[in-house]
């Protein structure tokens, strides 16, 4: 099983940037009859790591200026030189690659075998919540028809998405809740994250539900209790966190270990978002960042011209045998305490929490004395603490930003290269989707997604 891990790893991360995740990684990856459910669903697993973990997340780390583009594509992206021609590998990694691929699942093991269809239709959900959240309308209830004709499937919308979401994961806890003895196949070592524990899934989709909902919540009024519900039964510590899984060795390692290995000097650490630390003493640093050559934590200063290379980049918490979160404790207590504020409640021990559940699992010690130190916690303070604990998890961070405005943060000026007068509030539709699908047309960059403002 190792081997074949490390195999499909390995065509998954040759090339770092711009890899094609589409079916041509798979295994029969369109033919369940050739393809055995454990097989599927390690690949499976694998492009959902490469989903959240790799481009996407580089480029949205850049935009939440938790980094800062430095040279090739990366420089574009700073600069918010953005094109359609960006994402045609990343989409169809998403929809051909991954989401398909786990609607055949969910088809395979039917009700036969329940498990391997909950921990599926949890990867569809967060894959799909990857499209919505960063495209905004995307094809959901058409998409995956191919067989019935549908080539150009209509985009639903965002609200409806949302809808599907919870469903997904409301679905695959049923499917969780049946005895084991209620599976024909059941899935163990083929399942990378957590080996089969459908008691882990299942708190792991409760955790999800509660992240989708409080996106939301801003849109649709009352979900606040049922928020604090699913807390209540989802991820209780960093021993549940849902994770992708690395090695240092073979080609399962973290991408953002093995990016700045390979490609030193396209992406370097935010002056924002180091500073941040620098002024709070913050024990993370040194885990989460490394020093330049000088052995200073300095950052990219993105209002410069000519932004200096010689900044500090990804530090051991990234380091390619590290594996990289994708739903954890620590962000659950940062959703518990926004919730709480937003009731009018003081959230400043449940801020506090959440600052040593990550403080404890990026620097594996409960060192958090300087920096959990809050009385009263404002909103302000619970979403900043957040995007500094969510370093580079960031998707989830650059959707906080575009929802609440939070933290505040200056775009890069036009006067200093950039293209655009705002940082980008969505991603453009690939050229190949508006090129074939009509019903998919291109909206400007400053438009809001649904949730957004």
């Amino acid at each position: 099983m190792k081997k074949k891990i490390n195999l499909i790893y390995a065509l998954c991360l040759t090339l770092l940037v711009g890899c094609k995740t589409g079916d041509d990684l798979y295994l029969s990856p369109n033919d369940p009859a050739d393809a055995s459910l454990s097989t599927m669903l390690t690949a499976l697993e694998v492009n959902t790591f490469q989903n959240v973990e790799g481009e996407l997340a580089r480029m949205s780390s850049i935009l939440v200026q938790h980094s800062a583009g430095l040279g090739a594509q990366y420089a574009d992206v700073q600069n918010y030189r953005i094109t359609q021609g960006d994402f045609d590998n990343m989409w169809e990694g998403l929809y051909t690659g991954t989401m398909n691929n786990a609607k055949l699942i969910i088809g395979k093991a039917g009700t036969e075998s329940p498990y391997y269809s909950g921990i599926s239709k949890v990867l569809l959900a967060i894959n799909l919540g990857v499209a919505t959240d960063l495209w905004g309308d995307v094809p959901y209830s058409e998409a995956f028809r191919l067989d019935e004709g549908i080539r150009t499937p209509k985009l639903d919308s965002q609200e409806d998405i949302y809808k599907s979401i919870d469903g997904l994961l409301a679905d695959a806890i049923k499917d969780f809740s049946n005895a084991e003895s209620d599976n024909l196949f059941i899935p163990a070592s083929d399942d990378l994250i957590f080996e089969g524990d459908v008691s882990k899934w299942i708190k792991a989709s409760y955790t999800l539900r509660a992240r989708y909902l409080n996106r939301i919540a801003g849109k649709t009024t009352g979900l606040d209790a049922t928020i604090l519900d699913y807390l209540s039964k989802g991820i209780t510590t960093n021993a549940g966190n849902l994770e992708a899984i690395h090695s240092a060795s073979g080609g399962a390692q973290n991408q953002w270990g093995a990016f700045q290995n390979a490609r030193a000097g396209y992406l370097g650490a935010n002056k924002v978002f180091v500073d941040r630390l620098n002024a709070k003493n913050d024990p993370r640093l040194k885990f989460l960042l490394s020093p330049n050559k000088a052995g200073q934590y300095v950052g990219a200063d993105i209002n410069a011209t000519s932004i200096s290379p010689d900044v500090a980049t990804v530090g051991p918490f990234f380091g390619v045998g590290r594996n990289y979160p994708i739903i954890t404790y620590y962000e659950a207590k940062f959703i518990e305490a926004e919730v709480k504020n937003r009731q009018g409640t003081n959230a400043s021990s449940v801020l506090n929490d959440a600052i040593k559940a990550n403080v404890a699992y990026v620097t594996g010690t409960d060192n958090a004395s300087s920096v959990a130190t809050y009385t009263t916690a404002s909103k302000t303070d619970i979403l900043t603490e957040k995007w500094v604990a969510m370093y580079n998890q960031s998707i989830e961070s650059y959707n906080d930003y575009r929802r609440t405005g939070i933290p505040t943060l200056t775009s890069r000026p036009q006067s200093a290269g950039a293209e655009l007068s705002y940082t980008p509030k969505r991603f453009p539709f690939p050229q190949t989707t508006t090129l074939y699908n009509p019903n998919a047309k291109n909206i400007p960059m400053d438009v809001a997604v649904w949730w957004g403002m």
